[in-house]
């Protein structure tokens, strides 16, 4: 209901509170919309009945323990009591109406006692229902007691107080106008209707208002207590979360859209933060404490430590159990203070370091040859060492001649350091002649000083080396000696050059020369070879006509001879081969034919070839090849030519164990291994072997025949190849031939195939 309508529904109405009117009061009152629309109304039909123009109700506040403004009529905000009136002033008017439950008058009452800017007025009290809580209603022998200039109780009848027995203060309306016993009567007892109905609805908006302030104050404190940065966990006796803030959530408590890392680092928490509630309810330590905590941070996945600070809950009454733990994060106060204490610790061992290295300087000080000295600001020496002393100080050895000395010796001194002191310069260099106090004589010296500066770049000290220069003089008659000398070598040295210089000219002459007769002689051998080979492959090719019965049959005679002419024709064409790719090696004519060729195929072909003789000496065979399927980019023609020299050579030196050949791919480098058990060389013969016709010594040549041609061609195809090649072997126990070959060869101008004639190093024994 509107206050229009409240105040439509009584329009009319007789001028004084009884009867149909009051019940109209309290109807409309009791439907009032809220406390205040109904406050409002109340003192508006008060002030009417009383024809006045102001008049202000005042409810108890039993939170505040106050008597404080609630409505109005007349009044503007800034005529109210500005504060509400304590409950404990029982001599202040207002209060003694409230808590007497009697009316009370005032004439001529002190304004600014009252608070209200009325000049005649009556207090008419609003009892309700007791309740626990209520303020206690003032005693009768107090209120006998009360006096209040200006004011007067107007004490209710026998029977009005027997009424009132059993209620409790419920307020006050005060109103500006003088009143007469029979409207003060019927104003009380309508305020005594009103009184409960009232006070039901300012509990109800003080409830409500309450539960707002008590909601706003419970939102406050959550957006506090999840604005902190420490975790916070309000735990029961039974060790149940009760509340924790975001902080604390982030850390103990889970989803299931985590992943598998984040839940698990929470479990770990609850583990720990569990175990650690647990030690604390059963040791003996006091209930409030702090104590250390390791967790786990479910994101980052580090470590973190934690101070834990733990307080019981007081309420009223003994207490439930429910304690509040604060997490203080501590990982980097303890990171800060072990830093601090490694910082303290380096500062220990700075501070000996430096003791140490002053006493190191000191030692050096003393033992310097050269006349160390400190001087201040003011050119006053305030350190040197035993040397400068014997320059700077007197002694009774030295006499008046040595005081003179010294005196001397500090005027030239000082007048420098003091000349040095004021230029801007951070060092000088300058030279000076100083007394020998104990001889008189002169003694050159180069002083080098250089100043000490502090943070503002303010000179601190000096610090002054002189340099003795007696034998400067010496050391310049002995440069111009040597300028002289210098000269006469570098004469030489001048004539030598150009000696070298001709001889240089004449070793390129003949390496020149030797270069093109090497050539010539490559092309005459080849050239020779070419027209040799032709008449030998006609007699190999007739000798096997023969061999075949084509021009009739033969007597084993016969067929013997022919079979060993076609040996030997076999023999010389294969001599005449090497020589021939020797040849054209060297003669930079044997190109390379780069094609994808595959490492097992290679092997296998070679396998084949070299069976017939392996099996011929009875020696086992072991081949061992990388799995899968290797390709290399390379001369495949050439890499078996060098694998079956190395291994012809293998089985030919060897009469009994085993030929290996061991493959490995490592890094883009095939590593080729021919081991033999066969006769071995000698140390002293390793390098020879690589020579062209060269075989270790003239009988063994003898016996297993060869030009000495094939590992130097070999060699020379290994280097064609862009790869290595090297040997060990043991006079007795046989040989291995390492070969290392590129997986992919790149082609190389034919011009540059020529390999170089230098040895190389045997490899050690694996």
């Amino acid at each position: 209901m509107t206050r229009s309508e409240l105040d439509t529904s009584v329009a009319g109405s007789q001028p004084q509170l009884a009867g149909e009117r009051l019940a109209e009061l309290l109807s409309v009152i009791s439907e009032a919309p809220d406390f205040s629309t109904a406050a409002t109304f109340l003192v508006a039909q008060f002030a009417d009945v009383m024809a006045a123009r102001r008049a202000v109700i005042f409810a108890v506040d039993t939170v505040g323990k106050s008597l404080r403004a609630v409505g109005s009529v007349g009044l503007d905000s800034e005529e109210l009591p500005g504060a509400a009136v304590p409950l404990e002033e029982h001599f202040h008017p207002l209060i003694v109406s409230a808590l007497s439950l009697n009316a009370v008058t005032g004439d001529g009452c002190d304004k600014s006692r009252l608070g209200l800017p009325f000049e005649e007025w009556v207090s008419i009290p609003f009892p309700q229902p007791q309740y626990r809580g209520a303020p206690a209603l003032l005693d009768e022998q107090v209120i006998e007691e009360i006096s209040m200039t200006g004011c007067v109780i107007r004490r209710a009848g026998a029977a009005d107080r027997r009424r009132r027995l059993g209620h409790a203060p419920g307020g006050v309306l005060v109103i500006e106008a003088s009143v007469g016993e029979e409207q003060l009567s019927a104003l009380t007892h309508a305020a005594a209707l009103a009184g409960p109905v009232l006070s039901r609805m300012f509990a109800v908006e003080e409830y409500r208002r309450s539960t707002d302030q008590l909601d706003q104050q419970r939102t406050l404190l959550t957006a506090i207590i999840n604005s902190l940065p420490d975790p916070i966990v309000i735990i029961n006796a039974k060790n149940d979360i009760v509340l924790q803030n975001r902080r604390a959530e982030h850390l103990l408590s889970g989803t299931d859209a985590d992943s598998e890392g984040r839940r698990r680092a929470v479990e770990i928490n609850n583990l720990l933060f569990t175990s650690h509630l647990s030690k604390k309810a059963i040791s003996a330590v006091p209930e409030a404490g702090s104590r250390e905590l390791n967790l786990v941070d479910p994101d980052e996945g580090n470590d973190l430590l934690f101070e834990i600070l733990t307080h019981e809950l007081k309420r009223e009454g003994p207490g439930d159990g429910t304690t509040v733990s604060i997490l203080r994060d501590v990982t980097d106060l303890r990171r800060a203070a072990g830093e601090l204490e490694r910082q303290v610790q380096r500062v220990r061992l700075a501070e000996i370091d430096a003791k140490r290295e002053r006493d190191r300087l000191n030692l050096i000080l003393e033992n310097v040859a050269d006349p160390i000295l400190v001087t201040d600001d003011r050119a006053d020496i305030i350190l040197m060492n035993r040397q400068a002393e014997q320059l700077f100080e007197a002694n009774a050895k030295g006499g008046a001649s040595g005081d003179l000395a010294v005196r001397s010796n500090d005027t030239k001194f000082t007048t420098f350091i003091s000349d040095f002191t004021i230029s801007p310069a951070l060092s000088r260099r300058e030279q000076m002649s100083l007394l020998v106090p104990g001889s008189g004589g002169e003694l050159p010296v180069e002083v080098v000083s250089g100043k000490i500066l502090n943070r503002r770049g303010e000179a601190l000290a000096i610090v002054s080396v002189l340099h003795d220069l007696t034998e400067q003089v010496e050391n310049e008659r002995l440069y111009e000696e040597l300028k002289k000398f210098s000269a006469e070598l570098e004469q030489r040295i001048s004539e030598a050059t150009s000696d070298l210089a001709e001889q240089n000219a004449r070793l390129q002459w003949q390496s020149k020369e030797l270069e093109k007769a090497s050539r010539l002689k490559s092309e005459f051998l080849a050239s020779m070879s070419h027209e040799l080979r032709t008449p030998i492959n006609a007699l190999i090719g007739y000798t096997a006509l023969m061999l075949d019965r084509i021009y009739g049959d033969l007597t084993q005679r016969q067929e013997d001879g022919l079979r060993r002419v076609q040996a030997a024709a076999q023999h010389l064409l294969s001599l005449i081969n090497d020589i021939l790719d020797l040849a054209k090696i060297e003669a930079g004519k044997m190109p390379l034919h780069l094609e994808d060729a595959k490492l097992g195929d290679m092997i296998s072909e070679i396998t084949e070839q070299m069976e017939p003789l392996i099996r011929k000496k009875a020696l086992e065979f072991i081949c061992e090849v990388p799995p899968g399927d290797v390709k290399m980019h390379t001369d495949k023609t050439k890499v078996k030519q060098i694998l079956l020299n190395l291994l012809s050579n293998a089985v030919k030196f060897t009469h009994a164990g085993h030929v290996r050949i061991v493959c490995e791919v490592s890094g883009g480098i095939v590593e080729f291994d021919v081991t033999d058990t066969g006769i071995g060389i000698r140390e002293e013969h390793l390098e020879a072997i690589w020579e062209d016709f060269r075989q270790v010594d003239q009988s063994r040549t003898r016996e297993f025949g060869g030009t000495g041609l094939g590992l130097s061609i070999t060699r020379k195809l290994v280097q064609a190849l862009g790869g290595e090649i090297a040997m060990s072997s043991g006079y007795g126990k046989g040989s291995t031939f390492t070969v290392k070959l590129p997986l992919r060869t790149t082609p190389r101008p034919e011009e540059s195939v020529i390999a170089s004639t230098e040895p190389l190093p045997p490899i050690s024994e694996r």
